[in-house]
């Protein structure tokens, strides 16, 4: 697939896919992003909190929040919104970049989703847990996705790279596509 300049498509120039209406109808996992995710953002970005309590409103969501203690590092901090796509702006030589996502099941209940990962070469990616066990329809889980240079970064190109974590259970398929800028 070829870019709109004619080079060679990477993650930045396509979507997560063709959508099918009729699977739309059943995408067995989702991501829910939440208001707490872009307030905790604001946060991490820098925002005051008592600003941040005005814009969260002046019902029991506001009122009641606090910004979290403990930031993401700052190469993270777009990453920990819960987005069923992954960024990693700077990825540093002998560092881990790990971000954390949660999925929703909207499918049948007992369903049991195994991750498959797409890494580009020199790119080490590995997810924790590998399977997703859920015993009901609306229940969530956790994962995370490492990210590092493999081995002395031998085959690792400069600049992002593009690869994806696909989540099946064999009747739903969910990809994940992730960008990484290798520094």
């Amino acid at each position: 697939m070829a870019s709109s300049t004619g080079a060679a498509a990477t993650g930045h120039d396509m979507g997560a896919g063709e959508i099918s209406p009729l699977r739309a109808l059943s995408p067995g996992l989702v991501f829910d992003t939440t208001t707490r995710d872009y307030l905790n953002f604001l946060c991490y970005y820098g925002y005051k909190e008592q600003l941040v309590r005005k814009l969260a409103g002046a019902g029991a969501a506001g009122a009641a929040f606090a910004c979290p203690r403990g930031a993401p590092s700052p190469d993270l901090i777009a990453s920990g919104v819960n987005y069923p796509s992954i960024s990693v702006p700077r990825l540093l030589a002998g560092r881990t970049a790990t971000v954390s996502r949660v999925a929703m099941n909207v499918g049948p209940p007992n369903a049991t989703y195994a991750a498959a990962v797409e890494a580009p070469p020199g790119l080490a990616v590995k997810v924790s847990p590998e399977r997703l066990v859920f015993s009901s329809r609306w229940t969530t889980a956790a994962y995370q996705v490492s990210f590092e240079i493999a081995g002395a970064g031998a085959g690792a190109s400069k600049g992002y790279v593009h690869g994806a974590v696909t989540w099946s259970d064999g009747a739903h398929s969910v990809r994940t596509p992730f960008a990484v800028n290798v520094i």
